[in-house]
Formats: C-alpha cells, structure tokens, sequence
C-alpha cells in the first residue's frame, strides 16, 4: 500500500474506477430487507465492525456490545461504551468501510456525539431509489447473492415465485439448509415439501435435494454456496452409504431423535459428497466458506482450504470458487489454485479483513496461476448497499496497489495489467457463473 500518491497509481486507480463490476458475493435480499434505522450507532456498526468492536470490548458482556447494533436504545445510553470501542478500533479495515459510509452518505469526518445527531436527521433519507442508485453507480453490473436460506417465507416462496428479486441479483442455492451438522425430523421434511415428496429413505432424501436444486436452476439460481465452515472442519471423507443410512435411519425413525456433531459427521460427509456430484450433473458452481470466519470465538484452523484437497481431487468435473482469500493461510490457497484446473480463487471479503494480505495474494497469484482463475470483489454484506461501495472502494486500491508493482517491477505493462483488473473485477466472474453479462 505504498503507492497511494504515485501518479502510476493514480492512473490506475481512475481506470480501475471505471470498471464494471460482478460482485461475487453478497447477502442482499433487495430494498425490503433493508434495516430501517433510526438510530446512527446502529446504523454505523452494521456488518462487520461490530465484531472489532467485540474484540475491542474485554470486560464487558456481549450483551452490552449487542446493545449497540440495537435500535431501540437510545444514543445517549450507548454513547459512552461506543465512544470507547470506536476509539480502540476505528483504525481497522472494517472501520475504514464506516468511515468512508460517514463521509460520503452524512457528510461527516469523524464521529461525535455532535454528529451522531446530525446522522439521525439524515437516516430517513434512505429510499428505494437510493439503494438501486448506489449500486448502479459503482458500476456493479450482477450480484450473487446467498440469501435463499434466509428468506422470511421460506425457500419454498422462491420456488413458486411469490418471492422474486432485483434484475441485477442472482441468487445461489444456501447448502448447509439441505446438510446441516445437526440433522432433525425438521430438515426432512421441509426438504421433502419442497420436492412434492414423503422421504421414507436417504436415497429420497437425495433425490428430493435433486428436485429442489432442478426447481432452483427453473427459477434463475447461478450456483451453490455452502458455508458450513462456520460449525464443522472442511474435512469431508468418502463414506459407505450403509454407514450413513445408519445414521439418517435414526432420525427418521423417530421424529424426537436428533443427530448432533461430530456423531453427524459421517452423514454430513456423505451428504456432501452426494451434492457435489448433483452440482456436476446440473454444471452449478460451487462457492465454499474458507478461512476467517465472521464474529469471534471460532476455530479457524477448521476452516483452512487445504482440507479440501480430496475434495477437489476426487470431483475433478466441478467448479469450485474458493472464498475469502482463505485468510490467513494464503500459500495453501495459491497451491490449490495452481493445482486444479477446477479451482478458482475469490477475494470476495478479503478486502477489508486484510488489505495488505489481499494485496499480496493478487500479485502473488499473477505469478503462480492463470490470471483467469482469481474473482476480484464480493461485499458480503447485507441491505445496506452504502457498505458494499465502501469495500468497493478499498477493493478497487488494493488491485491499483498489487498491479502498480507487478508495472514497477517489470512484470506487467499498463495495458496488461488494465486488461488483469477488467478479467479479475468482471470477465472471470461473469464467464465462471456463466452469467453472459455485456460490458456496459
């Protein structure tokens, strides 16, 4: 990041700047699920710099923290504690996204009791319009969104079209809703009413996740995204069906019995593996969780891609989009990218949980593997599009960095390195998710 007033830099920059863009990952349902604050610390600490200022917040309960992103209590009674967590953290990358939020949406420099209030006068602002402009004109042409296994009416008001979405949106199939780690009586059936079908078998419940997935493609899904990272290791072995049916028998049988972890693993593996091979026959991309996770208190050495090399070795016929610059294990990312022709890289996050570390791997990836194989920019955020720009923003200087000294160093002329910007931020993506976008 050290070029931030070089006139190479600049230049890059203002090109990059006017780039279109397919935002690879995002959890946006559109305007109506837009959170309606009016409180501005609420509104500040929506996304991720909560989990800074949890971090920040030794000694004091998380329900004091929590406190915070609420917006039935008043800015006076959240005032001293967030003026202490803010002060601890506003340096972050993801207190830089709040800072730039600050100034270009409530025209403020810094944060003050004084202009806390002038924030709240201009929290009603927000309408449908804004949020649809906002997009628009950071020049984000798709967005792929994981918001399916969220939907306040269900999957199924997906699947019959009482639930659409944007034009610009393109949704992918929530995984872990179909495998969870803890499968119950619930998760049977529901899948099996999405499917028109009464499971009396694993092999059913396969064929009605088949059905499901066939339904989803009808209505316009682009992929699949699986984050069960979040409560399980991405270590997924072969197992024998008899050994798995056990397991799913046993739930089914009684509708009082739940399947915990890790005594679930076995059939979550299972389950897995069949879904992969559900994403070859109908050619869906498979997006998957990898690395550093969102919140605190979790293990991310689960998480670390290198655990799924049998994975990618044994379903060689599907695409894989691994997430989040696999934070920080970054060497065994561009391994498995330089390795399997099925894999690709995603920065989708990256951005603003280390930008140094997205700089690094972005320059490192153009000398270990095809430059066809990275996906530059995923928000990752929910409806509050203010925050996507803001990650935007820093996204677009970490790729004027990593190519202003992949120039410097005679590795890359302008033009070159321009045409690595326009493939990583729109071309790999839109050709990978097979979106057949124009470039406008």
């Amino acid at each position: 990041m050290t070029h931030l007033s070089s006139p190479l830099f600049e230049r890059m920059l203002e090109q990059i700047e006017a780039m279109p863009v397919v935002d690879c990952h995002e959890h946006m349902m559109g305007p109506a699920g837009r959170p309606e604050y009016k409180e501005p610390i609420a509104a500040l600490v929506h996304g991720y710099v909560l989990s800074d200022l949890w971090s920040a917040a030794f000694g004091v309960t998380g329900r004091d923290v929590n406190r915070l992103a609420d917006p039935d209590v008043s800015t006076d009674d959240k005032w001293p504690l967030f003026e202490r967590l803010w002060h601890a953290t506003e340096h972050t990358a993801y207190a830089r996204v709040t800072k730039l939020l600050l100034k270009s949406v409530y025209g403020q420099d810094t944060i003050t009791r004084e202009t806390l209030d002038r924030i709240a006068e201009r929290l009603s602002a927000q309408d449908e319009a804004a949020y649809f402009r906002t997009i628009d004109q950071a020049g984000i042409q798709a967005l792929l969104v994981d918001v399916l296994g969220w939907l306040p009416k269900g999957l199924g008001s997906f699947l019959d079209g009482s639930t659409t979405f944007p034009d610009k949106w393109r949704p992918l199939i929530s995984l872990p809703q179909m495998h969870p780690t803890a499968l119950n009586w619930g998760t049977i059936t529901s899948v099996g009413a999405l499917a028109d079908m009464h499971i009396t078998s694993l092999d059913e419940y396969v064929e009605a996740v088949s059905v499901v997935f066939e339904r989803c493609i009808e209505r316009g899904v682009v992929g699949i995204k699986d984050q069960s990272a979040y409560g399980r290791s991405l270590t997924y072995d072969l197992v024998c069906q008899a050994d798995a049916e056990r397991l799913f028998n046993r739930v089914l049988v009684d509708p009082r019995n739940n399947l915990g972890w890790p005594e679930g693993k076995p059939l979550s593996d299972y389950l897995f593996h069949a879904f992969m091979r559900l994403a070859r026959d109908f050619d869906l991309p498979v997006q998957l969780h990898t690395g550093h996770m969102a919140g605190i208190r979790n293990r991310v050495d689960k998480t670390n891609a290198a655990q799924l090399t049998s994975v990618l070795e044994l379903h060689q016929e599907v695409h894989f989009d691994l997430f989040h610059g696999n934070w920080p294990y970054l060497g065994d990312l561009l391994f498995l990218g330089k390795n399997y022709p099925n894999v690709s890289l995603d920065c989708c996050w990256l951005h603003i949980i280390d930008p140094p570390y997205a700089v690094e791997l972005l320059k490192r990836s153009v000398y270990t593997l095809p430059h066809t194989k990275v996906h530059g920019f995923g928000g990752d955020y929910g409806d509050v599009p203010e925050y996507v720009v803001g990650h935007l923003q820093i996204a677009r200087q970490n790729i004027a960095c990593a190519l202003t000294d992949l120039i410097e160093t005679g590795w890359l002329n302008e033009e070159q390195a321009l045409s690595l910007a326009e493939d990583w931020l729109f071309n790999n993506p839109n050709r990978f998710f097979g979106l057949k976008l124009e470039r406008v």
